[in-house]
């Protein structure tokens, strides 16, 4: 549920609004960008929200659990201070996004509807485009090892430890344990699982005749 202050609650309950959308961006230099798709620009606690700045939100994806929270950002680059060389410079990288909804009659009354970061940002025909990910996208990111049958290793790195030299010249390692031990002969570093159950082995009930002493059925 979201946080609104009563008066801003007692504007969008009312039969008639003059709400707009503002954004508020971050960079990770500490710049700080303010924008709306207002017709004047609006002054938000000493921020100025930059009106026909060119950004138009779409829909935000906002669903339950640990799925992503993801929408885009898009635009004609018409602001003075979004310009290309710092699109691709990277100034915008991972910059934090807040996306508000606002009285623009009463500025003070405004409500947080999203937060998060931008991601991938591109430009094609003078126009952009800009992931923007939830919070959650942390979440949704592997940490550590990934158990499985496959080699994670990378051909000829460290942690595989072949000689690529020994073999022709684009040899392709399927990082399998039978392609390790027969092709390779390199089992030692083989960087996979292979004996790992799958999940039909994991649910399987015993069988008639099985032993049940607890020990391994394989």
């Amino acid at each position: 549920m979201r946080d609104f202050s009563p008066e801003f609650i007692a504007h969008i309950s009312g039969e008639t609004t003059t709400l707009c959308w503002v954004w508020l961006i971050t960079c990770t230099d500490g710049t700080v960008f303010g924008f709306t798709d207002h017709d004047q620009n609006i002054v938000i606690d000493s921020i100025t929200y930059q009106a026909a700045s060119g950004f138009s939100p779409a829909d935000i994806d906002n669903r339950l659990g640990f799925a992503l929270d993801n929408s885009a950002v898009h635009g004609l680059l018409v602001s003075d201070v979004i310009t290309k060389t710092d699109i691709r410079a990277g100034k915008y990288d991972n910059a934090n996004v807040e996306i508000s909804r606002v009285n623009w009659m009463q500025p003070n009354e405004f409500g947080l509807i999203w937060a998060g970061k931008l991601g991938e940002i591109k430009i094609k025909d003078g126009q952009f485009e800009a992931e923007v990910v939830g919070k959650t996208a942390a979440l949704e990111r592997s940490t550590g090892r990934v158990f499985a049958r496959g080699c994670d290793a990378s051909f000829g790195d460290i942690r595989c430890g072949v000689d690529v030299e020994n073999f022709p010249a684009g040899t392709v390692c399927p990082r399998t344990f039978e392609a390790c031990q027969s092709q390779f002969s390199n089992t030692l570093n083989f960087r996979g699982f292979p004996y790992m159950i799958g999940e039909d082995a994991a649910y399987v009930a015993p069988r008639e005749g099985d032993k049940k002493d607890g020990t391994s059925r394989y």
